[in-house]
This record gives C-alpha cells, structure tokens and sequence, in this order.
C-alpha cells in the first residue's frame, strides 16, 4: 500500500479513537462506542495493510519422493521427484528392476536448502 493509504489510515485511527472517548465521556452511547471502534479497526487495516508489491511468493521447496523394494533381500532404492499422490507406504505398479518384486513409496522428503550466508565458526 502506498503512503496516502498509511496517511488515510492513521486519521481513520485518530479519529475512531476520538470518536470512542466522546462516546465513553460524554453520551455514554453505546452506539458511538461501537462507530469509533468500527472507525478505529477501518484505520489500523489500513496502517497494518501490505500490497502485492511487497509480498515476495517464496516457491515450494523442493520435494523427493523416496521407493524401496518389497524384497527384504533386496536392496533396490531410488530417490525420484515427488509427484502429485505419492504418499508414504504406496504400492507402485512398477517392478523392481533388480528382483521384479513389488515397490513401495517408503518416503516423502521436503530437501532442505542450506543458507547461503552460512557462518562458519
């Protein structure tokens, strides 16, 4: 939000703030209480409001998905990208290419990106 929206807002506040302390000393009007809190809530969104500008959409971090062989024998294992329905313990229609046994999704990963100002001590 630009500037005149922050200006708006904090009269917006000011004045649902005055309006409340003249309801509360002078009428004792329940329903100038209620206009200057209505007021006041109108100015502080408009304080605390953020545009699309400023919001940075972060992209989801990457995620694997991680198939095991059914064979206890066999040690057949592959890491591959997550797809749309994988979830963990998943029967795959796949084969085992090793053993032609059964796979099974024995894992889904979120990988974790390091930071790049790491500090090293």
């Amino acid at each position: 939000m630009g500037i005149i929206s922050k200006i708006i807002g904090a009269v917006l506040a000011g004045v649902g703030f005055f309006i409340v302390y003249i309801g509360m000393t002078t009428t004792n009007d329940i329903l100038t209480l209620f206009l200057g809190s209505i007021v006041m809530v109108m100015g502080f969104s408009l304080l605390t409001a953020r545009s699309s500008e400023d919001a940075t959409i972060k992209p989801p971090p990457p995620t694997v998905t991680e198939i095991q062989c059914d064979n206890p024998e066999c040690e057949f294992k592959e890491i591959r990208d997550f797809e749309k329905g994988d979830y963990v313990l998943k029967p795959l229609s796949v084969r085992c290419p090793k053993c032609e046994s059964n796979l099974t999704i024995q894992g889904v990963y979120m990988v974790r990106e390091e930071p790049e100002n790491k500090i090293e001590i």
